[in-house]
């Protein structure tokens, strides 16, 4: 029995949903579109390489909480394939053949590791997009950040950033019991990151050429990005997950962070998922 929880919310999305979920922010909000768009391919990656995993695991405390967390992505990209194909169809012919064309090489690329990358290197980038995930939800789950947030767009990433912090210790918790090299799971999660932020920015880049931005240059989009998520703590906390002494069920979850979550369901008062201790 895992102490994470496989929900299944419905959301309900308007035919007037808007675009762009901060009209007074719109490259935050492409940011955050992007970030759905990549969803639909990282995630059934996430759950291949856990199904590959749970082969390997022997506690059964981790065996559960290694289930309910590939039944949380399935719900996650789910969900947010719906709300992609609903911003697909408001963009122009052209970005939007340009974002599945983003999209199609994002799928090509997270086959071919399922399919020719080790178990170790598979977990490892699970982790290393865990981690910063976890440092995302973290900084962005504030009231600063989420006043001003269309309704349904804002109850969808705050559903979905609740559950990457239930579900924090899983990934780490197989790669230690698994593979077990710091510095392995260090390198490799390092380069997840960038592989994973490299197509997010191309699809963000995007997406704000065809909202409010027709000459955007990706080096603008790229220092939009690293200017803001280091004002709100996301780059400094994924910098820490590379730290020998990380463990994500050390790492405390603001307050402001558990009554955000508490809003969908999600209660992060009680202690992280069971799973194996880490070495």
């Amino acid at each position: 029995m895992s102490a994470i929880t496989v929900r299944r919310p419905e959301f309900v999305w308007p035919s007037d949903l808007p675009v762009l979920p901060l009209p007074d922010d719109p490259s935050r909000s492409c940011e955050l579109v992007a970030l759905s768009f990549t969803l639909p391919y990282l995630e059934p990656y996430l759950i291949r390489t856990m199904r590959v995993a749970a082969k390997e695991v022997r506690d059964p405390a981790l065996a559960a909480d290694v289930k309910a967390f590939s039944g949380q992505e399935a719900q996650h990209y789910k969900n947010h394939a719906r709300v992609n194909d609903i911003v697909r169809s408001k963009l122009s012919p052209e970005a939007a053949a340009d974002m599945r064309s983003l999209e199609d090489a994002l799928d090509a690329d997270y086959r071919q590791f399922s399919n020719d990358k080790s178990l170790a290197f598979n977990l490892a980038y699970a982790e290393g997009f865990e981690a910063m995930t976890f440092a995302l939800a973290r900084s962005v789950m504030r009231v600063a950040d989420v006043e001003g947030v269309h309704t349904e767009w804002g109850n969808l990433i705050a559903w979905h950033l609740a559950e990457e912090i239930e579900h924090r210790t899983v990934t780490f918790d197989a790669y230690d019991t698994i593979v077990g090299r710091y510095a392995y799971r260090v390198a490799v999660g390092s380069l997840a990151q960038a592989h994973y932020l490299r197509h997010l920015l191309k699809m963000a880049r995007v997406l704000q050429r065809d909202t409010h931005d027709p000459d955007v240059s990706t080096f603008a989009v790229v220092r939009q990005a690293i200017e803001r998520n280091w004002r709100n703590g996301m780059l400094l906390g994924t910098l820490k997950t590379a730290l020998p002494s990380y463990n994500p069920r050390d790492v405390p979850v603001p307050d402001e962070v558990v009554t955000i979550a508490a809003t969908q369901g999600v209660d992060l008062r009680c202690s992280a998922p069971a799973g194996a201790e880490a070495a």
